[in-house]
């Protein structure tokens, strides 16, 4: 059984947690024994622990913590790990580090974002690849951002992100109407984001408000919907400012961050993705697998998911307001365009990102990577 550390500086609930304890459901106790390094405590903890995850404190204060590297070094050793499985610039510069100093260990790094780094960190992060096993690039637009940041092609692994759709059947009962006072003839169109820069909420405030603006226009006139905006972070507060500042508090819900997402879903009639940029999108893929018709920005790899030909949901460029609330209208307005959409999605996702194939592809890379070190010894 394959040994693997996942190095975290904290142990947050986003994305990266969500990939990591993905992975877990499929590998931990079966083909792997995973191990979580953390720096920082956090809400994540619970889900680790809950799939029986050692979890295992390591300080790390900066990207070029030599004392964290050498701890590192020790654990690997204490434990026996096969592969370090990184996340982060910080995590994975420990990690190299660590090899550097001694620890003859393979080392996984998934690059999750999608943005343009500054020239020096291209630079350093050219540098501390090269004692990458592999880089796991969660869409093609993030590979091609890593090749064009000087990254060798032959050392990256495209490997999709993936959902387990018999864990997003939304047949379960769900509350979240009820408690939130919707009634069941309003249609619900349903956004889970972080509230980051990134994620375009500026963007969909601007887009609801074009909406109740032009509702006769967009053929609304007499139609009853909601949005809910959920999700927590950084900006929620200022975006709810702008949405009372437009008038908009009675059309939108900020319920915040909201623990079961699969409920909230079931209670859903529309996907709204709006991000500026996005490496993938696991959220799409989520409310995919939950049966619903979605709608998203061409932000990245969102359009390797939903791919504009107008067969498995609806692509609007960032940044078009009118474009983009008239694609909300169009779902709203066309019941059988939303079955179309919701049947050819749970479709592209159960073909092209299930988890079963993320995990296996992820599995053959520790074991490529093992064995590699092995041949090193």
């Amino acid at each position: 059984m394959l040994k693997v550390l996942h190095l975290l500086n904290y142990l947050g609930n986003g994305g990266s947690e969500k990939y990591i304890f993905s992975l877990a459901k499929k590998l931990h106790g079966k083909s792997c024994r995973f191990y979580i390094a953390y720096s920082e405590d956090g809400p994540g903890r619970s889900m680790f622990e809950e799939l029986g995850i050692d979890l295992i404190p390591l300080k790390m204060n900066s990207p070029f913590d030599l004392k964290a590297a050498l701890q590192l070094k020790k654990l690997c050793r204490q434990l026996s790990i096969d592969v370090i499985h990184t996340h982060f610039l910080r995590e994975n510069y420990i990690s190299v580090l660590s090899r550097i100093a001694g620890n003859r260990v393979g080392i996984i790094n998934t690059r999750h974002m999608l943005f343009e780094n500054s020239w020096p960190v291209v630079l350093t992060n050219r540098f501390f690849t090269m004692f990458n096993s592999r880089i796991i690039a969660v869409s093609l637009h993030v590979m091609e951002r890593l090749i064009m940041e000087g990254i060798s092609e032959n050392r990256i692994a495209l490997i999709y992100n993936g959902v387990d759709t018999t864990e997003w059947d939304c047949s379960v009962s769900s509350s979240f109407r009820k408690e939130a006072g919707i009634p069941e003839e309003d249609m619900l169109i349903t956004s889970v984001s972080r509230f980051s820069p990134e994620k375009g909420h500026d963007f969909i405030i601007d887009v609801i408000g074009y909406m109740k603006d032009n509702r006769s226009v967009l053929g609304l006139a007499g139609k009853k919907y909601r949005f809910v905006l959920a999700g927590s972070g950084p900006l929620h507060g200022a975006i709810i400012e702008k949405a009372k500042a437009r008038g908009l508090q009675d059309d939108i819900i900020f319920p915040g961050y909201v623990e079961n997402v699969r409920e909230l879903l079931k209670d859903s009639d529309i996907f709204i993705a709006h991000s500026q940029n996005e490496a993938l999108g696991i959220a799409i893929l989520e409310a995919m697998a939950a049966g619903l018709p979605v709608i998203t920005t061409d932000s990245g790899g969102t359009a390797e998911i939903v791919d504009g030909s107008g067969q498995n949901g609806i692509l609007v460029r960032y940044g078009d307001v009118q474009g983009y609330a008239e694609g909300i209208a169009l779902l709203i307005n066309d019941i059988h365009l939303r079955r179309k959409y919701a049947d050819n999605g749970l479709k592209v996702v159960r073909e092209r990102f299930s988890l079963d194939k993320t995990a296996a592809e992820t599995y053959n890379l520790y074991e490529l990577s093992r064995k590699g070190e092995k041949d090193d010894r």
